[in-house]
């Protein structure tokens, strides 16, 4: 710990009393006379300090940078150091006179002065660190966005995106418990203005900024995103995104990394914000290039989902190496995520509609086409796996790709009983995932029972009267009213066992042990 005297020395000399020349004077003495980590002391000078004082120093600075592109940058280099050390402290970092600093620590953030302006970036990770910095950066939108305006004329843009994929992420966790007015209209604008940049710049920073908008979206639920649409409209923000990844996804010639993040991305657009990502494929679109995109968004996926199950086919049946192919199709837990969102929208959708509605027809058909390809390769590519390996190893090994492998086949199964003679060897794995499955099995149970109803249906059964015969043992298959297309799983032993399953209605064989 400092000695008092030298601490009030500095302390007198950085008051609104002293003169620029004392105050100066104070600055430097500041690093040679207290430790960066006594807090005690570093909030006695804050206190103390004129802080407008290293706002003009920085200011100074900025202009003197901006007239010589080159030369000495002492200016910026003594304030932001100073300043970084106090936002070291919690107690002075959320304090009002320093969330003020944040506007100018970003325009130095953005001026690509090579360790100044990473010293900046650090100073404004640590005061978003807390809530009140983001509340702040929410509440007047305009600091950010002119970070995401500057960044689109950087040369090298990869750490000021790096910087926005921290804010954008921690703005989405605050606004996920901060649902206020003010503060979804923030998030909508920044998240716009990135979108914007993501989709119109043909530069590095348009790859830099898949990760960013990833992560920006990621945290938001269901609830946070009908909220926000609510508070400010997303639609300019889904197109641009959409728009950004279709050119993404559709160059061939570039790494895979940002074609796998385009897909994520994407697939946070079709989970958050279906209607207004989907609504332009069945009716007439109000720009016939956004309904063009959505196609092809939607095309691509199936396609690209149809290739990560190739990648894992074609790996030799070694149970050893399954997790290493499971890892290597990862991305169909993606493309099917989205084939999932279009058929649940769809549907819905569909249902809502009075006859009279123009709806595109044909493109729901070229839509569906493409999406029951991908069901087909799913099943196969489950049926493969489950040659390969032990059912119960298979959520262990790839428990993602399981769940969301489950929740598009249920949501086709469950509109389409022409695929279900060939998934009935699905039923008895999705059997075993739920009794055997602690973490995952409810989930599987509530994705598949929306297929028993519908199977039960094209049968004419009720389901109510068909779970209260398995309880009672009594089954009574009556397929006198059954469709013309009526599901071949009703009436055989596995459709029965997932029943019980899903039904959590005891088997005979936990009858029996239980007896015992």
């Amino acid at each position: 710990m400092a000695p008092l005297e030298q601490v009030e020395k500095c302390a007198r000399l950085l008051s609104r009393k002293s003169t620029d020349d004392e105050k100066f004077a104070g600055l430097l003495l500041l690093p040679r006379v207290i430790d960066a980590q006594d807090t005690d002391a570093w909030t006695l000078i804050f206190d103390a300090m004129d802080i407008r004082f290293i706002e003009r120093l920085m200011r100074t600075g900025i202009k003197q940078a901006d007239e010589q592109r080159t030369g000495d940058q002492a200016l910026l280099n003594i304030a932001v150091s100073v300043i970084d050390v106090l936002a070291s402290h919690a107690s002075i970092a959320t304090n009002t006179r320093m969330l003020d600093r944040i506007p100018t620590l970003c325009t130095v953030a953005a001026m690509e002065i090579d360790k100044v302006s990473a010293d900046a970036i650090s100073v404004l990770c640590k005061l978003l660190a807390h809530d009140a910095a983001i509340d702040r950066v929410l509440h007047d939108s305009s600091i950010l966005v002119q970070v995401v305006d500057a960044a689109s004329k950087c040369s090298d843009p990869r750490a000021i995106a790096q910087f926005l994929d921290y804010a954008l992420n921690r703005g989405s966790h605050y606004i996920h418990t901060h649902h206020d007015t003010a503060v979804a209209r923030g998030w909508a604008a920044v998240v716009a203005s990135t979108a914007e940049a993501f989709d119109k710049s043909h530069t590095v920073l348009k790859f830099e900024l898949i990760a960013a908008l990833a992560n920006a979206l990621e945290p938001i639920t269901v609830d946070d995103a009908h909220y926000i649409d609510e508070q400010s409209s997303c639609i300019s923000l889904i197109q641009s995104v959409s728009s950004g990844c279709i050119f993404v996804l559709k160059q061939k010639t570039e790494a895979t990394q940002y074609t796998d993040q385009a897909l994520v991305l994407y697939s946070h657009l079709t989970r958050l914000w279906p209607h207004h990502v989907f609504v332009g494929l069945v009716h007439n679109a109000t720009h016939a290039v956004h309904q063009k995109e959505a196609e092809l968004a939607l095309r691509l996926a199936c396609v690209e989902g149809q290739s990560a199950i190739d990648s894992m086919m074609i790996a030799p049946p070694d149970s050893q190496a399954d997790r290493m192919r499971i890892r290597r199709g990862w991305k169909l837990s993606v493309c099917a995520e989205i084939a999932a969102a279009w058929l649940e929208w769809v549907t819905r959708w569909l249902d809502d509609q009075p006859e009279s509605t123009n709806i595109d027809e044909a493109s729901i058909y070229n839509m569906m086409n493409e999406v029951q390809k991908l069901a087909s390769s799913v099943v196969n590519f489950m049926l493969d796996w489950k040659e390969r390996t032990s059912e119960r190893l298979m959520p262990e090994n790839g428990a993602d790709l399981i769940v969301s492998s489950v929740r598009f086949l249920a949501l086709w199964l469950a509109t389409d009983p022409k695929m279900h003679q060939a998934a009935m060897p699905i039923l008895s794995m999705c059997t075993l995932w739920i009794v055997h499955s602690p973490e995952h099995g409810a989930t599987i149970a509530e994705y598949v029972r929306p297929c028993i109803s519908f199977a039960l249906e094209t049968c004419g059964i009720s389901e109510a009267q068909y779970a209260a015969d398995l309880m009672t043992r009594e089954l009574h298959h009556d397929r006198s009213q059954a469709e013309e297309f009526a599901s071949p799983w009703v009436g055989t032993i596995e459709f029965d066992d997932l029943a019980r399953a899903v039904y959590s209605i005891p088997s005979d064989e936990d009858m029996l042990r239980d007896r015992k």
